[in-house]
Formats: C-alpha cells, structure tokens, sequence
C-alpha cells in the first residue's frame, strides 16, 4: 500500500475514532465542561464517573466568591473581585461591610439572603457526601461563614434592630461599572422594635437556625453554632411580638425590590428549623399552632425567596421522619399538582414546548427559579414517596429540569455561565462586564467570566437573547443558585454512587422502621452504601450500561474499517470508472439545466435568528418596572438598568395565588 493510501486511511481511521468519542458522550449524557478559571478548588476532569457534576457544584460556590463585599479574605479566588464597600454603615454607626452583593450590582438585601442561606444550608445537609466528593467542603462551610457573619453584623441582639437593605435603588442604579467606585450614599435600612418586620425576622431566624445544624453536625463548629442558635432563638421572639407586620408597610424603599408577600408561612418555617436545630418541643408546637392558624395545609405556591408556604410540607415530613401521613400526602399533593399541570383545571402553571415547568406571573422573570425550586424539594421528598411510582415520577421530573438547564431545550442553550461554549456570555452583571464607561452596551461582550451563575431563563416559548440589558432573562442573583447548587450536591452522589433508598408501602418494605432511624443511624448507613461499586442507577436511569453500547460500537467500528479498506483497495476501479462517465454526465447536467458557470457566491449568507448577538442600535433599555416606585433621579434613557426589583417573583401575584387556594 502506497504512502498516499496509507496516509488517507490513518485520517479515515482519526476521524471515525473521534465519532465513536462523540457518540459514546452522547449515550451517557456527558456534559462537555470547558476547562475552567486556573485556580485552585476547580475539580479537574475525569473520564468516569462522570465529575462534571463536581465541576459545576464548585463553579457555583465560585459564583458566591464572586458575589462578596467587604474586605476580602487571603484565599479569594477571583481576580477582578477586589476589596469593596468598607464604609457600609458606617453612617448609621454599625458596621454592615462584608456579606454579599445580591445580584448583578452593589446593592445588599437581607431577606433573599436569608432564604439563600436556609436553602444552601439545607441542601448541604441532605446531601453533604456531594461536597465531599467533589473536594468543596471548605468552600460550603466558607460560602455560608461569609453570609452568617453578615447577618450577625446586621442584628442587635442589645437593641433588635436588623438592617434588611444597604444602598439606595437611584444611586446604584445609575451606576455600571467596577467595585472600586461604587458611588455614595450608601443608606442602610433597618426594622426593629418601633418598625416591626415579622416577615424578614423569621426568614433571619430560619437562617441562623439551618446553619447552626450544619456547622455543628458537619463541620464540628459547636461554638459558632451555639453562637448562630442564640441569636435565631432571640430574633425569633422579637419576630412574634406583635403586631405582626411585613417589613415593607415599615420601609418602603424595599418595596420596588424585595416586596413581601405574607409573613404567616415565615412564623411557621422558622419555628420549624428552631426545633429542627434545638430539639426542644416549644418550637414544635409553636409551628404547628401557626400552621393551623393561617391555614397553611392545602396551599399551592410556588417556593422562593418570597414565600416558604409549601417548603413547610417538606420540612414537615423530614422532621417527622415520614411517620406522618397527613404531611406525607400534603407534600404529594403539592408536587402532584405542580408536575401534571394539565391535569389541574385553569392551572396557571404548564411545560413550555422544550419541556420546562413555567408559572403564568412568577416565571416572567427569573423562569429557571420555579422550576429547579420545585425540583430541590422533589428530590428531598422522594425518598419518603408513599408508592415507588410517585418517587421515580418526583426523581424523573427533576432531571428532567437539570438536563433543561444543562442544554436539553431547543435553543441547546447552557444556562449556567461558563461552563461550555452554549453558555451565556453576557449575564446582566457589573462586575463581570468590566465597563470602565458607565456605559452597559460598552464593551459588547463580558470582560470577565462569571463562572458558575445560573442566569434568569428562557420565555415562555423557549428563546433566550443573550443580551444583559435584558435583566428578566440574563440577571443573576444568589437565590437563583441556592436550589442549583444543592441538585448539583445530588447528582455528585447520584453519578458516583448508587444513593440508599428509603423503603416505602409501595416496595413491601417496612417504611416506618426506616424512618424511625436516628440521623446518626442514617448518615452511617449512607457512608457504608456510597462506594463507587455500581454502574447502574436504579431509579431514573440517568446512567445505563455501557456495555450493550460498547459492543454494537465495537462491531460498527469493525465493519466500517472493513469497508473502508475495501474501498480504498478498489481505488482505482472506483478512480476509472468517474473518468469514464464524468465528462458525458456534466454536459447532460449542463444541457438540462442551462448551466455554464457557478454563481458569484457560492457560500450562502447564514443568518442566525436566534442569535446572542444583539445589535447595539437595537437595544431597547427599560428603565421603570412594573410594580417599581417611581425614582426622582432616574435617567429613562440611560444604558443603565433602573431596578433590581423582581416585580413577577412571587410576592403578591394574586391571581396565582387565589386560585391554588381553592384546592
């Protein structure tokens, strides 16, 4: 065989080679990570198990990084994040720096804070082997600290005052640019014993009380706990004193940002994570008293920052250890309703056509939140399913909105920053835009990457424009990471082991003989289950066999090279036989269709309808929103946003929450 040949069949043989890697990705739904920022705590790839679910539970606590104010610490880790805000109340007489920037600007708000911290917290100790696989244990307990310790800045326990807002929405609204020059004033705002904030109390509490758990059952930090329990058992009393009242008929410069829609579902969700972390029965019944009170059982809402109504049912029946039923059904019936929408009659909520949960008034902005929030607590709850079949449809519904946000939707997009070339490029963030101008259309694209933020979403129909001016769709905040990282905690331990399975009515098994295992009895047996031993995971099927697949792949290879040697052999026959005819053929064609040359462009203009790429002089910048007071120094034509206020995020959609109140 010449060298010509020999080289033309090396090439043949790279190139299929290279097919056969691409289809073996696909069979395993192998998301393709780039690698990512050069430092240290970024897992490196693996090829099996499948890490890149490490890879994005550490991009999202380096999003948090990325999020800090203050004077940052020795071990920072973003290079264009530098020391910032250091007089945050200084004007007030307290020290409020630290903590973190709540979104894509300079602003500080302790309520979605809180709820940021409940959920991280939550899922950190449900599924806290996921961070020990993925190597991020030391960053979990550092993301939380670096909240905490803000919060325990912004609460008194002397005076009760709680700060909830630091900067004021027209100054920092004006302002597109670095850390180094975030304008003054920077007001900061506080509820206390003359201005009450039942509401935003709570959500405190909730959140000293979760991380209280964590830092004593998995980082051993009994003083730190101790100390966050303390300030969640006193907060809580200020926080039931009446008259109870929402922290915005108090301040209402929070209501064009963080509105509240109720504070009953709050006095119940603390409560709940006060016995949670204490064990002492006070808190128990404090909770059910509420529970009882306000009507919580059978309401329908969507779970976020605003509202914890239905997170309730969920804690509930964790508490309870599944033992019972009336919060086990509860729970179903929440879940059954949100994932069968049609089934529901005039339910607002419905799956776009790429498969996404969406909420008529909640998912207009930030459409990802609904759906991985719903997915968290299935996720939670399906170990305690009454029948086998309600926990995979719990399990597959979750995966289902993961593999959406991972590029399973029409657009192919990757909805989490910088993990691979379908990823947003330019999410609604100063920082990460890196504008020396003031100027959000200038650069065009981000100078920096954001690595590991989970942007808004998609519409309704599937599109998304990667355009930053567009805030519902490209903004970020920490809420909207706070269920993503604990799913990602999951699919660490679902890829790398095979996760226990509680019994339940539906296997034969004996459910309530589980459930009456102690924490400590749980978390033995899950570290004796989780070696890396078996290749299939049972429910969902989200890994398979390879085995069948590698055969047909290996007897496809087998016979593709035989033909590909064959043809090659017959070359010449092949070579002899176009000479022959090439000549009559071109001019029947040329005759046929009076052709004689080719047209001047060959290559066709491709247009991409679809595109990231936004044209500047087509960028429409809306300044007011709609649920937005009105603000004296706004500029309606300015490339700056004009609110980070989420008016469609759940706090007080009527409509969408009379009718799931009916059920």
């Amino acid at each position: 065989m010449t060298t010509k040949i020999k080289s033309k069949v090396t090439l043949s043989l790279i190139c299929f080679f290279l097919c056969m890697i691409n289809i073996i990705n696909a069979q395993e739904h192998k998301i393709v990570t780039l690698p990512g920022p050069e430092v240290e705590g970024i897992p490196e790839t693996t090829d099996y198990p499948n890490n890149d679910y490490e890879k994005l539970l550490a991009y999202s606590l380096y999003f948090y990084e990325a999020q800090r104010s203050g004077i940052l610490s020795a071990t920072n880790r973003i290079p264009w994040r530098h020391n910032s805000a250091p007089f945050d109340g200084q004007k007030e007489g307290v020290d409020l720096t630290g903590g973190y920037y709540d979104a894509g600007d300079y602003m500080k708000f302790t309520y979605p804070l809180s709820w940021t911290l409940t959920s991280i917290s939550w899922g950190g100790l449900e599924w806290f082997e996921g961070y020990e696989l993925s190597g991020q244990t030391q960053y979990l307990h550092d993301m939380v600290k670096w909240g905490t310790d803000w919060l325990i800045k912004a609460y008194s326990l002397e005076t009760n005052d709680l700060y909830v807002q630091v900067g004021r929405e027209d100054v920092d609204h004006n302002y597109w640019g670095g850390d180094l020059n975030i304008p003054l004033p920077r007001d900061a705002y506080k509820v206390g014993e003359k201005n009450h904030g039942t509401d935003v109390a709570s959500s405190v509490v909730a959140a000293f009380a979760s991380a209280s758990i964590l830092f004593r059952e998995k980082f051993s930090d009994s003083t730190y706990s101790d100390d966050l329990l303390l300030r969640a058992k006193a907060l809580y009393v200020f926080a039931e004193t009446k008259a109870w009242k929402l922290y915005g008929a108090s301040l209402p410069q929070v209501n064009s940002l963080y509105p509240s829609s109720n504070y009953q579902d709050k006095l119940v969700w603390a409560a709940l994570w006060l016995y949670k972390a204490t064990g002492e029965e006070i808190y128990f019944n404090k909770a059910i008293n509420y529970y009882t009170q306000f009507f919580i059982p059978d309401s329908i809402i969507a779970i976020n920052w605003s509202d914890q109504t239905c997170a309730i049912y969920f804690l509930l029946v964790q508490i309870t250890k599944g033992n019972e039923l009336s919060y086990k059904l509860q729970a179903e019936k929440y879940l059954d309703y949100m994932l069968n929408p049609s089934l529901v009659p005039k339910s607002p909520c419905s799956y776009t056509p790429g498969g996404l949960l969406w909420c008529n008034g909640i998912s207009d902005t930030n459409s990802l939140n609904v759906p991985l929030n719903i997915a968290f607590v299935s996720l939670l709850y399906a170990p305690y399913a009454t029948t086998t079949e309600k926990r995979s449809k719990y399990m597959e519904f979750a995966q289902s909105q993961i593999k959406y946000v991972l590029g399973e939707n029409p657009m192919k997009m990757t909805y989490v920053v910088g993990i691979n070339p379908k990823s947003p490029k330019n999410p609604h963030h100063a920082g990460a835009h890196g504008s020396t101008t003031n100027n959000m259309l200038l650069p065009i694209e981000s100078t920096n990457i954001l690595y590991g933020a989970v942007v808004g979403g998609p519409s309704k129909k599937d599109l998304y424009i990667d355009d930053r001016t567009k805030y519902n769709s490209t903004e970020v905040a920490l809420d909207y990471n706070a269920p993503w990282q604990g799913l990602m905690a999951y699919q660490v331990i679902y890829y790398k082991t095979k996760i226990p399975e509680k019994s339940t009515p539906g296997d034969g098994g004996d459910n309530d003989n589980d459930n009456e295992q102690s924490d400590d009895e749980q978390n033995e047996n899950k570290d004796g289950k989780s070696k890396i031993a078996e290749s299939n995971v049972k429910s969902g099927g989200m890994i398979t066999s390879r085995i069948g697949g590698i055969i047909g792949i290996a007897i496809g290879s087998l016979l593709l090279v035989l033909l590909g040697a064959s043809l090659i052999w017959k070359r010449s026959m092949i070579v002899a036989w176009f000479k022959r005819d090439r000549k009559k053929r071109d001019i029947e064609f040329n005759i046929e269709n009076n052709v004689t040359s080719r047209p001047s462009s060959f290559i066709s203009h491709i247009s991409r309808p679809n595109s990231v790429v936004v044209p500047i002089s087509s960028v429409v910048v809306p300044i007011s929103r709609s649920n937005s007071v009105a603000v004296p120094n706004s500029r309606p034509n300015s490339a700056i946003s004009g609110s980070n206020s989420r008016p469609n995020s759940g706090a007080g959609v009527e409509s969408y929450l009379s009718f799931f109140n009916n059920f």
